[in-house]
């Protein structure tokens, strides 16, 4: 008898627990996953041992401890966003948790949600357990343009959930003002909030556009983010999400009954190094990123793949002549090197059919030796 709830059955493990494994398996350079293989800032370590020092360890407000909530409000605020840190944010366990408390919190069962395609793999698996129908806008390498006709034609009467991820995973892609403008007009008609995960929002490589700073946005969107790529700290699974006050005391009432809190001596720990960031460390970070970006693209263009560079995100979304999922295997079987077979991040899979994302988010040296490999693989040294 299979126990899982039927509507979670489809999905699966996920993909990138797959090819982790694989990446162990055969040795392999991990460009699959997105997690840094360099530490966090020693300043974030060295606060949240401060933290730990000070006897932070039991439950902090289920809301999140204040210095955290002002520190992410100022934090947005240096984007243009308002919010009151006491009624508009609330931290998570990983914007993954804040994700989910979202779409449980402003959903019903039978609504829809309308996800674009490619996707994050948790999307769709979060729709389905809150009882709701996801309906799927596709776009495609490799401009991946979010086309309003198809938008509208995804959205009825029952739509309750628009969701958006700028700086975008896979693709690289920052979301256009003129599209924003867009999305903003259609869930305005439809009567839709707009889920927006920012989780990249200081990994860009020119400028990032906040959801809700779009003309009439602000008042029906969630903004999601953490510090996973921010402080290269994707272990720490602290996040939070930022919303109007009503929406937010919604996220609220669902959050306190699935981890009540996030772990406290890391919000201690991220509050303080939040609030010491200034403009320096968000420049060096974007420049550090640069960097690896370019380092990785100088090897791909010599592998002959089809290549899309991004504007934001720490992954480079490719495209090789055949199925990626054969292609990724031998990647990893042949070449020592991991990859996402990127039609994993489609309902229809073969609008994705092909694309292969690679992470950058490692030390400069495991770049020159992944990129080495695949260009031998390639057959181009």
């Amino acid at each position: 008898m299979t126990l899982l709830r039927a509507a979670l059955r489809p999905f699966g493990t996920s993909i990138f627990s797959t090819v982790t494994q694989l990446a162990i398996q055969h040795q392999a350079i991990n460009l699959a996953q997105g997690f840094p293989d360099f530490d966090p800032p020693p300043e974030l370590l060295a606060a949240a041992h401060e933290a730990i020092k000070a006897g932070h360890h039991q439950y902090p407000p289920s809301t999140g401890v204040p210095a955290l909530r002002q520190a992410v409000a100022a934090h947005a605020a240096r984007r243009g966003l308002g919010y009151d840190p006491d009624t508009e944010v609330t931290v998570t366990v990983g914007a993954t948790e804040a994700i989910v408390c979202t779409i449980e919190a402003l959903t019903e069962p039978g609504d829809e949600v309308v996800i674009i395609d490619p996707a994050y793999d948790l999307y769709a698996p979060a729709v389905a357990a809150a009882g709701c129908v996801a309906r799927r806008v596709t776009t495609t390498f490799p401009d991946f343009r979010i086309d309003e006709d198809r938008l509208v034609a995804a959205c009825g009467p029952r739509t309750s959930l628009i969701v958006l991820n700028t700086p975008w995973n896979p693709t690289g892609r920052v979301i256009s003002e003129a599209e924003l403008r867009a999305i903003g007009e259609v869930a305005e008609r439809f009567d839709a909030y707009v889920l927006s995960d920012e989780a990249y929002e200081d990994v860009v490589f020119d400028a990032h556009r906040p959801v809700a700073a779009t003309a009439g946005c602000r008042d029906r969107t969630v903004t999601v983010s953490s510090v996973s790529k921010t402080l290269s700290a994707t272990g720490w699974r602290v996040g939070w999400a930022m919303a109007p006050a009503p929406l937010t005391a919604a996220i609220r009432a669902v959050h306190q009954f699935v981890t009540f809190a996030a772990p406290a001596p890391l919000q201690h720990a991220v509050g303080a190094m939040l609030a010491a960031a200034d403009d320096a460390y968000y420049a060096t970070l974007r420049q550090e990123y640069a960097l690896r970006r370019d380092t990785l693209l100088a090897y791909l263009h010599k592998t002959g793949l089809e290549i899309l560079a991004p504007e934001g995100t720490y992954f480079v979304l490719t495209r090789c002549p055949g199925d990626d999922v054969e292609y990724c295997t031998d990647l990893v079987t042949h070449a020592g090197v991991a990859a996402i077979p990127a039609s994993v991040f489609y309902a229809d899979r073969a609008a994705g059919r092909g694309l292969v994302r690679f992470a950058f988010c490692k030390r400069l040296e495991t770049l020159h030796r992944a990129g080495e490999r695949l260009v031998r693989y390639s057959g181009s040294e």
